[in-house]
Formats: C-alpha cells, structure tokens, sequence
C-alpha cells in the first residue's frame, strides 16, 4: 500500500522487548518484586551504634572546669595541711616559751632565796671605828675567853647574823650581857653594855642594834667584850672564826 512503511525488523525487535516489559510489570510481578526490594532494604540497614564503642566527644570547656576544681581541691588541702602544721609548731613553742618562762621564774625565784639566805645567814662585826686591846688567851691566871674591841660609852652593838635573843641582862663579871643564838647555833657574847635594846626571845637580824657599849662589870674601860660559843660550846678565840666568815677585823 502506497504511503504505509512496514516495521523495520528493529522496530519489531523494540516492540516485542516493551511487551515483555509490560508483562513483567504486572500487579503479580510488581508484588514478587516489591518483596525482594522489601527484604534488600531491611537486610541493608545499618547496625545499631554502641555508646560504649564510641563515646561522644567531651566539651574542652568542661575538661578545663574539671581540671581547675581539681587543682583548687589539691591547693586547699595543701593549705589546710600548712596551716595544721604551723598551729602545731606555734602550740610546740608557745609551750616552750612558757616553759621557759616558768624555768626563768623559778631560777629568778630561787635566787632571790638565795640572795634572801645570803642576806639572812650573812655575818657582820658588831661594832665599828674600835680597837683591839686584849685578845683571847690566858690573863692573871685565868682564861679571857673573847675579843675586846675598845669604843665609846653608847656606841651601838649589832647583832653579827640572823638570830634569837637568848638572854639580855645583868650576868656577874659580864656586867649587862646579850646573848644571841645564831641561825647556825653559833652564840655571841656582849658584854660590859651599858644598855640593852632588846628582850629573850626576840628574832634579830644582821646590824639589828641589840644595846650600847659600856664599862659594867669586870672592866678596866670601855670596850665590848666578845664571846664566839660556836653550837653554844666552849668559847673559841674569836678571830680565827670571825675571819673563816670573811669578817676579819
């Protein structure tokens, strides 16, 4: 037939190719189909991700605060520690300087005492401005058992330590005698005094007037006539002893 073209055998090939195709695309086929990409699909999901396994990223800000607070813990228990540790030492030499200042007390303490004994247990002469005129030993027969120190008439007598009155009044040759018992037991004899200041029984201290000088008694003029009875034994020659207590005439 004039003006028709028959198919070429292309054309038929490209025919019969978009047939089959139809056909495959049936609702049959397109449900075979759909499953297949259903089941390739799921089977091609990705596993789930372990937090574990990749743990999320840590803000630096935070990591820095983190550090930080550390740092300030460390630095205040470091502090904490330095000032326990100065409240010890200044405890330890608190107490030592109290300590010491109690040692100071009692050494000063303890010599004061022993300024205080000094001065108590301290020997003096009992006369001044005097001169020796007759010693210890044997005169016209008989023992002088003392030291004559020859003053006026009314010089003061002192007594020559710490020490009680163990009598004071007339005593027959002596004229007007004092006698004083020494912290050490030692006695003293004063005798030819013209007056007596003091009474038996009475505590006396070094260069505590005790009377007056005088001419009573046995006397050739005068003087004081002394008597040393260490432990109130016999009487010894005075200078010896009143020199081996540093007080020599």
């Amino acid at each position: 037939m004039a003006g028709l073209a028959l198919p070429t055998a292309a054309a038929v090939a490209l025919m019969f190719t978009a047939t089959g195709a139809a056909m495959a695309t049936s609702p049959k086929t397109q449900s075979v189909t759909f499953s297949q990409n259903a089941t390739a699909v799921t089977t091609a999901q990705p596993s789930p991700v372990n937090p574990a396994a990749h743990p999320a990223p840590v803000d630096p800000a935070v990591i820095r605060a983190q550090r930080a607070k550390a740092i300030q813990h460390t630095l205040a228990v470091v502090r904490a520690d330095v000032a326990a540790k100065a409240n010890r030492s200044a405890l330890v030499a608190a107490g030592v300087a109290r300590s010491n200042q109690r040692k100071a007390l009692a050494a000063r303490a303890q010599q004061a005492q022993q300024a205080q004994q000094a001065q108590a247990h301290g020997w003096r002469l009992p006369v001044k401005n005097y001169v020796l005129t007759s010693g210890f030993g044997f005169r016209w027969g008989r023992l002088h058992a003392g030291e004559d120190f020859a003053v006026p008439i009314g010089t003061d007598l002192a007594a020559m330590s710490t020490g009680t009155v163990d009598f004071a009044g007339p005593e027959s040759g002596f004229g007007n005698l004092v006698r004083v018992r020494y912290w050490d037991g030692t006695i003293s004899y004063f005798g030819h005094m013209s007056s007596i200041s003091v009474n038996v029984g009475e505590s006396v201290a070094a260069g505590q007037v005790v009377g007056q000088s005088g001419n009573t008694g046995h006397s050739t003029g005068p003087h004081l006539h002394l008597e040393i009875h260490p432990n109130g034994g016999q009487a010894v020659d005075p200078l010896p002893w009143l020199a081996a207590h540093g007080i020599a005439p």
